[in-house]
Formats: structure tokens, C-alpha cells, sequence
């Protein structure tokens, strides 16, 4: 028994060391899962961002485009009464 106890006792002090250590690294792999945790909160803050600057820009655009739309039909529209008028003075003409 005496020499079991001295087994123990030799060890105990790799027994505290390795406990430290485990410790340490539990501690260590805590602040990098905290560090983690508050980078993909960053990235997720940035990516709202840039999706929301990206949706006001695709609004924006979508405007601009609806417009030269409007302005392409009305000169469409001008280009065609135009074409009317005069097929209709060259009708009237060799009638």
C-alpha cells in the first residue's frame, strides 16, 4: 500500500501540470470560439450592408432603365405617327 502511494505522489505533479494545461487550452479554444462567434457577426453586419447598398443600386438602375424605356416608346411612337403622315402625303399625292 505504502508503495502504491508513492506512486501516486510521484505523479501527482504531472497530474497537476497536464490539468494546467488542459485548462489553458480549454480556456484558449473558448476565446477563439468567442472571436469566432463576434467575426461572423462583423461579416454577417457587412454583408447586410453591402446587399442592402447592392439592392439600392439595382432600385436605382431599375428607374433609369424604366425610364429610357418610356423615353424609347414615346420616340417610337413619334417615329411612327412620322412615317404615317408621310406615307399618307405620298398616298394623297399619287392619288
Amino acid at each position: 500500500m505504502n508503495e502504491l502511494a508513492a506512486k501516486l505522489l510521484e505523479q501527482t505533479p504531472v497530474i497537476i501540470v497536464l490539468g494546467v494545461c488542459l485548462y489553458a487550452l480549454w480556456n484558449e479554444k473558448k476565446t477563439q470560439i468567442k472571436g469566432a462567434q463576434d467575426e461572423r457577426v462583423l461579416h454577417k453586419n457587412e454583408i447586410t450592408e453591402i446587399y442592402t447598398k447592392h439592392a439600392k443600386e439595382i432600385k436605382e438602375l431599375n428607374t433609369y432603365i424604366r425610364d429610357r424605356d418610356l423615353e424609347t416608346l414615346e420616340s417610337l411612337e413619334d417615329v411612327t405617327a412620322a412615317i404615317s403622315s408621310i406615307k399618307n402625303l405620298i398616298e394623297n399625292k399619287l392619288a
